[in-house]
């Protein structure tokens, strides 16, 4: 099934909630291993900006590591909760 930005972006939402308040930033490695390699490339794509969205929202902030993960901001948080 094709996933578009809003389902990706929920999705994304929903795995901060699946993890719990506790955690405020995705398992390592989640995102590139896990879930951006169950998409294919249109909807890499669309992940690039379903992330934008989120950081520019200011529910997300991007973390630079061993590999590229996100960080749940207290708006993201406050919504998810």
């Amino acid at each position: 099934m094709y996933k578009d930005k809003k389902t990706i972006k929920r999705e994304i939402l929903d795995k901060f909630r699946a993890i719990g308040s506790e955690k405020d930033m995705l398992p390592p490695h989640w995102l590139e291993a896990d879930y951006v390699n169950s998409l294919d490339n249109q909807e890499k794509r669309i992940f690039q900006k379903a992330v934008k969205e989120l950081v520019s929202s200011g529910l997300v902030e991007q973390v630079q590591g061993s590999a590229p993960n996100l960080k749940l901001t207290q708006k993201g948080v406050n919504l998810i909760h």
